[in-house]
């Protein structure tokens, strides 16, 4: 499987949930022609990241493996700290 890449991030002001994790972004990602839309990065309050799939009648839609989940992480973190998109670099690198 490549690497997962960006195509879209939009950072997100929200206050912190009764949890106290904060929603930074929402993004689409690109996983070997598959893209998926509506995906959350969340900051929880030990600093640690984690991707959120969107929710249909209150169930998560889609779930990833750990490994997997730790690489989109990555990337949107990345993406949202000022990085380039990974399509960008894809592109680029051709």
């Amino acid at each position: 499987m490549t690497e997962p890449i960006v195509q879209s991030l939009t950072a997100v002001e929200r206050p912190p949930s009764a949890s106290g994790a904060r929603t930074l972004a929402r993004f689409t990602v690109d996983l070997d022609g598959v893209r998926i839309f509506g995906l959350l990065l969340r900051e929880l309050p030990d600093g640690t990241r984690r991707t959120v799939a969107p929710n249909l009648g209150g169930q998560h839609v889609i779930t990833f493996r750990r490994d997997l989940a730790e690489k989109i992480t990555n990337a949107a973190s990345n993406t949202l700290a000022g990085g380039h998109f990974a399509a960008e670099q894809s592109r680029s690198a051709a």
